[in-house]
Parts: C-alpha cells; sequence; structure tokens
C-alpha cells in the first residue's frame, strides 16, 4: 500500500532490502510486525515487532530483514516541514529506548500513527489530504513536544577556523535554505545585532550571508540534476528560488551554462550512474486482511494525555506534617486606585464605588493619572489668594478633606510641562488653607522625559523639589518613567545614570504585557514571555537599579497581562489565573499596585473599536466587577504562612486553618479565546492530597472560570436588539461571583481533592477545623 505525494508519503510494505539516501526529509518508520536491522551513519540497531524510530534529515539508512514483516514508513517532505514550523530542522528527533517497558509517549505516537494509516486504506478521494494532514500535524505537535533534543553541530574539517557561533549560524542556514530565510530572522535566533553578524559571518565564511545561501542553493540544485529526473520547476520550488527563471539565471553565471546544459553533460559524462552506488530495494506488499488484523489488535496506551490536551496531570502529595512554614508569611502589596482627574472625586457615584471597593478590598490610596494643576477645578484666577474662598477652592476643600477622613493617599502628577510657580503657590495656598491632616496624606511623582536635555530635566526637577521641601518636606517625590520594550538591559537607559534618580523617594512605572503583543503576527516565543511580562520587567528594573547601587521602592502604577485589544478578545479571554499569578509576583517586588476604578474613567473603549489595555480595570459599566477584581477578592482571602509555593499550587497555614489555591495558568492567542474546542486543549487535570489532617473540618471552595463568575459570558447571554435593561444589570451583577461550595467533612489523617481546572481557571480551597 503507497499513498505518495510532494508533501508525505505513507507507504506499507514487506522489506526485505530497502536504502534511502540523504535527503531533506523527516522519516519515521514503525515495524508492526516481524524484525528487521536497521543500518544508519552511527549504529545498527535491531528492530522487533512494535519498534518506532526516527530517520532525521541528511541521514542515509538500510534497512534489511530476512523473514516477512509489516512495516509503515512515513516520509515528511522538508519544504513542507519548514512550512509549518521555520525552525524543525533546528533540532534532531530521537525515540526513547524501550527496553525497559514502553513509554506513554510511544505509545500515543503509535496511536497517531495507527490512524493516519486507517485513514490512509479508506483513502477518500475527497478528503483523504485533509484527513491525513490532520493526523500528520498531531503527529509533528508531538515529535516537537515529547522527542525533540538539540541538533548535533556537525565538525566541518574544511573550516576548522569557524567559530561557534558561525557554525551554528551556518547549521541553521543549511537547515532552512528551501524556505525564504533572512539574516535579520538568523540574528533574533542568535540574540545579536544583524550588523554584527554579518560583519562576523563575511569575516569568517569569506562571502556575505546572502551569497553562501545562493550558493548553497545551487549546489543542492546541481545535484538534485545530476542524481534524479525531476522537472527544473520543481527542483527550484525544493531549493528555495523564488522561480525557475530566478535559479536558471543564476545556474547560467555560476556554472557558465543552463541548468538543461548541466543535466545533459553530467548525467552523459557519468553514463547514468550515480555518484553513491545503490542497492536494488526488495519490497513486497502487504495484504489489506493482514493489515486490517494488526489495526483491529487492541492498543497500548499509558496515562500520557491526547496531544490535544498539552499538560500532563498534576499530582500532589503533601504531607503537612513534615512541612515547615517559609521565613516570612505571604505578603500583599498596597492597592492605590487610579483616576483620571481630581474632579472625578466631586461625583457621588465614584465616591460611592471606592467606598464600596475599600470595604472588600482595602484601599491604600488615589492616583490622579493627569497632571493635577491641567484640571478642570483649577479654572482662571485660581491662584489668586482674595479667590481662595470660592469654587475652586471650595470643591479642592470637599475633594481632599474626603480623602484625608478615608485615610487614603493620594498621588498628584507633575512633569516637565508642570509651571513651577504655579506649583509653588498651589502648596503655599493649600497650608494656609487645609489642615496639616489634610496635606500629610500628599505625594507627588515627576514625570522624566527622554526627550528632554539633561540640563532641562535638571532645572525644573530641582525647582519643583525645592518647592516641595518648603512647603511639604515630609511628602514623597518620586519619579515615573515608562521604560522601553527591548531586549537591551535596562540599566542602559539615561535614568539610570541620572542624578535625580538618587534623589527620588520612589521610582514609577507600568508594565503591560501587551506591549509585546502584534495580532498580525503571533509568534510563541513571544506569546510565552507575556506570561509573567510584569514580574520580569520589575526585576528588570530592580536589577537595574542594584547595579547602580541605589535603592528605591517601586510603585507599579499600571499594569496589565496578555490580553486583546478589541473588545471581542478582551471580554472573551479569561485570564483570572494569569492575573493571580502575576499579582503574586508582584507582591514581593512592589511597594504598590495600581488599578483604574472602572473603564469608563479609563476611557477603555477607544473610538477605533479598540481598547486601551495599557492597564486594569476592576468594573465595567454600571459596576459590573471585571475579572481583576474577583482575583484581587480571592488574593485578599490568602493569608498565613507559606507552606507551598509553585506555579499551579499555594498552600497557606493561618492559625489553624489551611488555604489551598489550585491555578491553571495559560497564555495562548487571544484570537482563539472563544473557541471552546481550542481552550478545551489547555484543560488541566488535578489530583492533590494532604496528609496529617483528622477530624471534623469545614471545607470552602471558590471555583472562579470561564463559566463560573466570569462577566463577558454573562453578558453575551444578553445580546438582545432592545439592550439589557435594569433587571439584567441587577442579575448579571448576582451572578458574576466566584461559585461557593461548602461542606463538611470527617477526614482520617488526609483529605484530597480531584480538579479539572479550564485555561486560567483557579480554586480557592479553605480548611477550617470544626469545634
Amino acid at each position: 500500500m503507497d499513498q505518495s505525494g510532494s508533501e508525505f508519503a505513507v507507504t506499507v510494505m514487506d522489506v526485505r532490502q530497502l536504502s534511502q539516501e540523504e535527503s531533506n526529509a523527516l522519516t519515521l518508520l514503525w515495524l508492526l510486525e516481524g524484525s528487521a536491522e536497521l543500518e544508519t551513519l552511527d549504529q545498527r540497531q535491531t528492530l522487533g515487532a512494535n519498534s518506532l524510530t526516527v530517520i532525521n534529515r541528511n541521514q542515509r539508512f538500510q534497512l534489511t530483514s530476512s523473514s516477512p514483516n509489516a512495516t509503515l514508513q512515513v516520509t515528511l517532505s522538508g519544504p513542507w516541514l519548514t512550512r509549518l514550523y521555520n525552525d524543525i530542522f533546528s533540532h534532531e528527533y530521537h525515540i526513547p529506548d524501550e527496553s525497559s517497558g514502553s513509554w506513554p509517549q510511544c505509545d500515543e505516537l503509535r496511536h497517531l500513527l495507527r490512524q493516519l494509516l486507517v485513514v490512509t486504506l479508506i483513502n477518500h478521494p475527497s478528503r483523504y489530504r485533509l484527513e491525513a494532514q490532520r493526523w500528520l500535524s498531531e503527529i509533528l505537535l508531538l515529535l516537537t513536544t515529547r522527542f525533540q533534543q538539540p541538533a548535533r553541530i556537525s565538525q566541518r574539517s574544511d573550516n576548522p577556523g569557524w567559530s561557534k557561533r558561525i557554525t551554528q549560524v551556518v547549521e541553521r542556514i543549511d537547515a532552512s535554505f528551501t524556505r525564504r530565510i533572512t539574516l535579520a530572522e538568523i540574528a533574533e535566533a542568535e540574540f545579536v545585532s544583524e550588523a554584527w553578524l554579518s560583519r562576523l559571518f563575511r569575516k569568517e565564511v569569506g562571502v556575505s550571508f546572502m551569497q553562501y545561501i545562493t550558493t548553497l542553493r545551487l549546489e543542492k540544485a546541481a545535484d538534485a540534476l545530476r542524481l534524479t529526473n525531476r522537472p527544473l520547476h520543481q527542483i527550484a520550488l525544493e531549493q528555495g528560488f523564488a522561480s525557475t527563471r530566478m535559479m536558471s539565471d543564476l545556474f547560467r553565471r555560476y556554472h557558465q551554462m543552463t541548468p538543461r546544459e548541466f543535466r545533459r553533460l553530467r548525467q552523459s559524462a557519468s553514463s547514468g550512474a550515480r555518484i553513491r552506488p545503490t542497492i536494488n530495494d526488495s519490497l513486497f506488499p502487504v495484504a489489506v486482511d493482514k493489515l486490517f488484523s494488526l489495526l483491529n489488535e487492541p492498543e497500548t496506551r499509558g496515562w500520557e494525555p491526547s496531544p490535544l490536551t498539552l499538560h500532563q496531570q498534576q499530582e500532589r502529595v503533601v504531607d503537612l506534617r513534615e512541612l515547615t512554614p517559609r521565613a516570612a508569611p505571604l505578603r500583599h502589596t498596597r492597592v492605590m486606585i487610579t483616576l483620571r482627574e481630581l474632579d472625578d472625586l466631586l461625583r457621588e457615584d465614584v465616591r460611592r464605588e471606592l467606598e464600596s471597593l475599600d470595604a472588600q478590598i482595602p484601599v491604600h490610596g488615589i492616583d490622579i493619572s493627569e497632571p493635577f494643576l491641567s484640571s478642570r477645578l483649577f479654572a482662571s484666577g485660581w491662584d489668586d489668594p482674595l479667590m481662595a474662598g470660592y469654587a475652586c477652592w471650595y470643591n479642592l476643600h470637599q475633594i481632599f478633606s474626603w480623602l484625608a477622613e478615608k485615610k487614603w493617599t493620594v498621588l498628584l502628577h507633575t512633569g516637565l510641562t508642570t509651571r513651577s510657580d504655579l506649583l509653588r503657590q498651589f502648596l503655599k495656598q493649600s497650608i494656609n488653607h487645609f489642615p496639616p491632616e489634610v496635606t500629610a496624606g500628599w505625594q507627588f511623582v515627576w514625570h522624566w522625559s527622554a526627550q528632554a536635555s539633561d540640563e532641562t530635566r535638571e532645572n525644573v526637577w530641582k525647582t519643583q523639589r525645592a518647592a516641595l521641601r518648603e512647603f511639604l518636606p515630609k511628602a514623597k517625590f518620586g519619579l515615573w518613567h515608562r521604560f522601553a520594550v527591548s531586549p537591551l538591559p535596562l540599566a542602559d537607559e539615561a535614568i539610570f545614570q541620572s542624578r535625580l534618580l538618587r534623589e527620588a523617594d520612589f521610582l514609577a512605572c507600568p508594565a503591560d504585557a501587551n506591549e509585546l503583543l502584534n495580532l498580525t503576527e503571533l509568534d510563541p516565543p513571544r506569546l510565552a514571555f507575556t506570561e509573567n511580562y510584569p514580574v520580569q520587567k520589575i526585576r528588570q528594573i530592580q536589577s537595574a537599579l542594584r547595579q547602580q547601587q541605589i535603592s528605591l521602592p517601586l510603585w507599579l502604577l499600571s499594569w496589565n497581562t496578555l490580553t486583546g485589544n478589541t473588545r471581542a478578545t478582551n471580554g472573551w479571554f479569561f485570564r483570572g489565573a494569569l492575573l493571580m499569578h502575576n499579582l503574586l509576583g508582584l507582591s514581593d517586588q512592589v511597594w504598590l499596585a495600581g488599578f483604574w476604578l472602572n473603564s469608563g474613567l479609563q476611557g477603555e473603549a477607544r473610538a477605533n473599536d479598540t481598547l486601551d489595555t495599557s492597564s486594569l480595570a476592576l468594573q465595567y459599566n454600571h459596576g459590573l466587577p471585571r475579572p481583576i477584581y474577583w482575583v484581587l477578592w480571592l488574593w485578599q482571602r490568602l493569608r498565613g504562612d507559606v507552606l507551598v509555593n509553585d506555579k499551579n499550587l499555594l498552600l497557606l497555614r493561618h492559625e489553624d486553618r489551611y488555604l489551598l489555591l489550585l491555578r491553571n495558568t495559560v497564555v495562548f492567542n487571544p484570537w482563539l479565546s472563544s473557541e471552546e474546542a481550542f481552550i478545551q486543549r489547555f484543560r488541566q487535570q488535578y489530583r492533590v492530597q494532604l496528609r496529617g489532617l483528622s477530624g471534623a473540618w469545614r471545607i470552602k471552595s471558590h471555583l472562579y472560570d470561564q463559566h463560573n463568575g466570569a462577566l463577558y459570558p454573562l453578558l453575551d447571554a444578553f445580546t438582545v436588539a432592545s439592550g439589557p435593561d435594569e433587571e439584567i444589570w441587577r442579575w448579571v451583577r448576582h451572578k458574576a461571583r466566584p461559585t461557593l461550595a461548602v461542606r463538611d467533612e470527617h477526614l482520617h489523617d488526609s483529605w484530597q481533592i480531584a480538579d479539572s481546572l479550564e485555561s486560567n481557571a483557579l480554586v480557592l480551597y479553605e480548611l477550617t477545623p470544626i469545634r
């Protein structure tokens, strides 16, 4: 049985003698029945029944057998593979030794090959290729996630002077020359600049990057012309040329003859003989009824899940009697709530929402994001002392007195454009107008401008700092800077060499994972890096500060994890565990973290139907809680000493209670976040056992996932033409919260749970002894 094409070939045969020359293909062999001897350049081995092996690219092999057998050979062409996965040949693929017992991932590979063989046997004329490519894609996914190993760098005796870097670059080129490959792509993979790599390549290899690729393609094309009868257009396509004409033009310059003349001369000179002598293959068909009997045998399947589920089951056994708490209990960073303007605090609904929020999640302070002296409150004449009793100061008195009553800090922003004389006048009138307990909660942050000169920055900073020290000597004065998204060390930024940083009381910044998000080209490495991007960025800033021997508290005034930039992806991409994962990581790193009160004040919805995803809003319209609200609510419930803390599991002991947080943190393309079949790939199975618990316990569980408490699926259920009414808003507000379950259990030395969490779901278990 043979099913061949330009992309792949599936063959089942009784092999007595089979030889294959070096090629740019990947070959899988599965001996369904019988035994055979496999000889490659590296080794000779005996394959028994049910044996698997992979023949990597550019590797010759010979398979021989003296008895009947049934061998499945799947050959995947190099150009097709590199179209699916650019770096597939930057690695090699090896089947582990199964002499001591079968491996579950090998059982899974056999299962997928079996499915491919069934499809090939049925061979539905209209959809065979679709079905076959489905199973081939799953096979490739399994190979790259379970059987992938670093490629061995070949020793090039003809160029012993090449550095390790250039040897590795040449290996990358040799693996990918059949597709469009650029110097920029190679430089990015090697984490170096394009210009530097270009100079080093020419220095060591003697030719430019493109000259090397062109020469390599022409050499491979010459081999194909000499050794095969494939047409010119097929050879041009296989060797990475844009067209047959381009190959012919380059070939004529390189060999001083056309490809057809070259083929005629070389083949006649060798009298039709190949360069490498080949042994005649000896192959026999396998009866179809024999194949069906083999396929009907029961499969051996281990615990390894199907490739449709990317994660293995998480199994944890924790003996509480053997655990000792960590040095410090779980830390909670302070929560700062961001508003746009000072006059937002005059609105009754804003005050009501802030008070309600503070009852659930303690608020440390209010951040006014716009430069406060540009607020509408500061109308004409506000700086006249004789006007201090009129509208401006009356409204300011209302705002600042209310903040002092709540014992909240207020953070006011200034910058280069803030007039220092007006700031001085405001501070002077404030200490005369307000009692000391009102101004005691004021803090100020100055926006660093990368475009300004050092002299301008220092003069403005010095003047504003002097005004603060004169009138409010206890007020903190910090720096705010939006650090660049760059692979270069942050320590190279000018702010770290500035004297201003040594005079600042704190350093404020944003950290938005969406800075890395380009929805037009989502590559897996950049997506994976966004998983804990806010935490990594803060660590980079701290590292740069340590290099300068500066110790400053970090204020993370706005941050976000990966999301979409449209209404659909922002709403459907449930991120509960992703948010919690970053929040727990940030708690040990930053002095406070900021959140917008609601999406309306943030101005989240833009005119072009995209969203401002630079920071997180706690609420949506009508006071509906956003995911970060409930993540903060669950986070506040976490109290006590840390017993276990890893990516999936957090175990705390608080007095005589235990708290167990499970989270399935996942990052994937937000455009696919509404595809149920896709997100099920990331479902995670958990089995956790806590030993050392006896007696009666009350167990509460708070489950938060896309189907239990998420806001947007609830809103989507009411997409009526007439729009939602107040009753719908109240119902959604009631339902948009984690699901609560409570039960009493009498334990005998242990407690265990088996749970299945969807992508980015999290569940908190609270275990309280019953007296």
